[in-house]
């Protein structure tokens, strides 16, 4: 039953939003799972235009983040959400069309706009929807019937990839367009919730700039998801170049992190609807991070079956980073932020993210693998660094926040 209660969101508004992110999943883990494929085979492009193209549409993001987010905050969550998600399943619709870079660039960098308001109306969604314990449970079901969905849409890439032929590849993106539209229909149906009485007044956007110690939370939090880039990035470019383990093992590893991600999920975010249960939970999540790296530094060093139980362990562990950081994320993003600015202040903490996975993944490949392995201690430190700072930043932030209100930040609707 325990199992269970893990697995399968209550009635109401929290599995419609699980489902909702199954459709989700589907959809993106059939398109991700193959799109390099798409983009070399019927785009056109070579692997560094794929590169160049990607970084320019992630900096678009990155800079339009806080202004793109804070049509929330004017026009009401919702509705951002269902645009943005219409936006996104016509925009795939266009990929068969698309041939060369230019035309690439232009599709690929509208994604990433349109992504960014749909992903800001539903964390505001999510916020003013759902007391907070509801919520940060709510988050995990989603999150970890998205990996179920992802796995779904993998298999259905794979399928495709066998297949081999242009219309196969058409199905990959086609079928993403679908679902996108279907799941645009499903939460245009989902109940409206009550804005703040505050929300929809103009007002000038770029307030979060002088909340200094939001900022320091965003940031601290961007350097605790570089587990993301060790896990899909660097550890695999460490077990094909620096030990002796067997490539097919990547599977093995990929394997049991979706099994954590699945289960666990729910399980870990228990008491991390408050600001001090987040910070304890992004604390740990750093700690066990930080422990990580030098296991993967031993397995340069070991042979054989030592080799791959070590390469699992250190898999578990940035695992259950994972799922640690993200409850305690999902926490500061929706108790920290004014009412009337929660879109605005999303795109800032949205901005964190960007600008990890572009910085991220050259330094940290280069601190670990490149280095011949002391790089991992680096790694290490910047976790224990982070582990040590967020609750300091936390607490800090919230006592801004109540400062500027006037009083305790107010429980949403």
């Amino acid at each position: 039953m325990a199992l269970r209660d893990n697995l399968i969101p209550p009635p109401g508004l929290p599995r419609r939003l699980a489902t909702q992110n199954l459709l989700f999943g589907v959809g993106a883990g059939t398109f991700l799972t193959g799109s390099a494929v798409f983009f070399t085979r019927v785009v056109g492009l070579r692997p560094h235009e794929i590169g160049i193209g990607l970084s320019l549409a992630a900096a678009i993001a990155l800079v339009t983040a806080v202004p793109l987010s804070a049509l929330t905050d004017r026009f009401g969550a919702h509705r951002m959400w269902t645009g943005g998600v219409v936006a996104q399943g016509l925009l795939f619709a266009a990929w068969p069309f698309a041939r060369g870079f230019w035309s690439f660039l232009l599709v690929i960098a509208c994604l990433e706009l349109v992504a960014t308001v749909g992903q800001a109306g539903r964390n505001v969604y999510l916020i003013e929807a759902l007391d907070p314990e509801t919520r940060v449970r709510t988050q995990a079901f989603s999150r970890s019937w998205l990996n179920v969905g992802w796995s779904l849409g993998a298999g259905l890439a794979a399928l495709a990839l066998a297949i081999d032929t242009t219309p196969a590849y058409y199905t990959l993106v086609l079928l993403n367009s679908a679902l996108l539209l279907a799941n645009a229909y499903f939460i245009g149906r989902l109940p409206r919730v009550p804005r703040s009485a505050a929300a929809g007044a103009r007002r000038r956007v770029g307030a979060v700039f002088a909340d200094r110690p939001f900022l320091a939370v965003t940031a601290v939090c961007a350097v605790l998801t570089c587990y993301m880039t060790v896990l899909m990035e660097v550890a695999p470019l460490w077990l094909l170049h620096r030990t002796d383990a067997p490539k097919w093992w990547l599977g093995v590893m990929t394997v049991t992190n979706t099994l954590m991600a699945t289960t666990l999920q729910v399980a870990v975010t228990k008491g991390a609807h408050t600001i001090g249960g987040a910070a304890a939970a992004s604390r740990r999540a750093g700690l066990v991070a930080a422990l990580g790296c030098p296991v993967y530094l031993l397995t340069g060093a070991t042979s054989g079956v030592w080799t791959m139980v070590l390469l699992v362990l250190a898999t578990i562990l940035l695992t259950m980073a994972e799922l640690w950081q993200s409850a305690g994320a999902w926490t500061f993003m929706a108790e920290l932020p004014p009412a009337d600015r929660r879109g605005e202040y999303v795109g800032a903490f949205r901005m964190g993210g960007s600008a990890q996975s572009m910085i991220a993944p050259a330094s940290l490949i280069a601190l670990a693998v490149t280095s011949g392995g002391w790089g991992w201690f680096a790694i290490a430190g910047l976790f224990l660094g982070a582990a040590l700072l967020i609750g300091p930043a936390a607490r800090r932030a919230a006592r801004s926040r109540e400062q500027l209100a006037g009083v305790p930040a107010p429980v949403p609707a």
